[in-house]
C-alpha cells in the first residue's frame, strides 16, 4: 500500500511539472490602448521589430506623420487626462513584458512634445488646440513597437 501511495504521489508530481513546462509564455506583439473616462481607443502599429521563439514580426513605415494622418481622428479636449494600457496579443496570449520601456510624444510640425506619465501610465494632453500625431514607443526584451494615433485637440 505504501508503494502504491508513493507511486501515486510521484505520478501527480510528474503531471504537475509537465503542466508547468508545457505552458507557452512566448508573447506576441501587444496592442496599445488610450483609455478615457468612458471609452477606449486602440492605437495603430507603425514600426515593429519583434522576435520571440514563435513569432518574428518586422514592419517599417517611413513617414509616420503621413501614415498617422490617414487614420481616423481621436478627438480629445484641451488638457484631457487619459491612460495608456497595453494588452496581450490574443493570438498566442500572455502579457509577460519584463522591464518594458514606454515613452510617448506628440508631434506637430517640427515640434516633438514628450508626454510625462505618472505611476499608472496616465498623462494629460496639452491645452493648445490643433492636430497632432501621437507616437508611443514600447520596448521589451522581445523587441520594440511604435504605435501612432491621429489626435485632434478641440
Amino acid at each position: 500500500m505504501k508503494v502504491f501511495v508513493n507511486l501515486l504521489i510521484g505520478l501527480l508530481f510528474a503531471f504537475t511539472l509537465t503542466g508547468c513546462i508545457g505552458e507557452d509564455y512566448d508573447v506576441g506583439v501587444p496592442t496599445a490602448h488610450l483609455n478615457f473616462d468612458h471609452s477606449s481607443v486602440q492605437l495603430t502599429e507603425a514600426n515593429i521589430s519583434w522576435k520571440t521563439a514563435s513569432e518574428d514580426v518586422q514592419k517599417s513605415i517611413e513617414d509616420i506623420k503621413k501614415y498617422a494622418s490617414s487614420l481616423d481622428e481621436i478627438k480629445v479636449l484641451p488638457g484631457q487626462k487619459t491612460s495608456l494600457d497595453f494588452e496581450e496579443n490574443e493570438k498566442n496570449g500572455g502579457d509577460i513584458w519584463t522591464d518594458a520601456q514606454v515613452s510617448a510624444f506628440l508631434l506637430k510640425d517640427d515640434a516633438r512634445i514628450e508626454l510625462e506619465f505618472d505611476d499608472f501610465r496616465e498623462f494629460q494632453f496639452p491645452t493648445d488646440k490643433g492636430s497632432y500625431v501621437l507616437e508611443v514607443k514600447f520596448s521589451s526584451t522581445a523587441g520594440s513597437v511604435q504605435y501612432v494615433g491621429n489626435v485632434r485637440i478641440e
